[in-house]
């Protein structure tokens, strides 16, 4: 099996990039969310719009399939056929960005201090937004297979 050299690309079809940015749109529909969940479980607020909830993880599921298919697509348009970690990464960004928003929700919002409360809140965002970023990365992933099969599915080889 001989594999095609891939072009030089410009810098936004790049695999870093793409990761980089395809977390941005799926973090956009969560993270008012987020606020309002963070403050029920940080600052003992009592949260009790779960069909909400519901409604925005439904959302960030179907904004994190079609994210990672434009992502896919644009690799593949760039003769990248490199595109599976690509399309993990670039859904298991948005817990990064997630991380991002915590830290800057700690600073600003919370009156947290010592070493045992910082990395109380720390470390459990941490698990947090590892199980966030594999949820993401494995719908993302499992979106893009599902296109490329659909689209090379009727494409012969000699």
């Amino acid at each position: 099996r001989f594999l095609r050299p891939i072009p030089e690309k410009k810098w936004y079809l790049k695999p870093s990039v793409v990761a980089l940015l395809g977390g941005l749109l799926p973090f956009g529909s969560i993270f008012i969310e987020m606020y309002f969940v963070f403050t029920s479980f940080w600052q003992y607020k009592v949260y009790y719009v779960y069909g909400f909830m519901l409604l925005v993880f439904i959302i960030l599921t179907i904004v994190t399939v079609c994210v990672t298919i434009v992502g896919t697509y644009f690799l593949l348009n760039a003769e990248n056929y490199h595109w599976q970690w690509t399309s993990f990464l670039s859904a298991a960004s948005t817990a990064g960005y997630v991380y991002l928003y915590s830290v800057y929700y700690f600073y600003m919002k919370t009156k947290m201090s010592g070493f045992f409360q910082i990395s109380f809140y720390f470390g459990y965002t941490l698990m947090f937004c590892l199980g966030l970023g594999i949820f993401c990365g494995a719908v993302g992933y499992l979106g893009s297979s599902m296109f490329v099969r659909r689209i090379y599915r009727n494409i012969k080889c000699d």
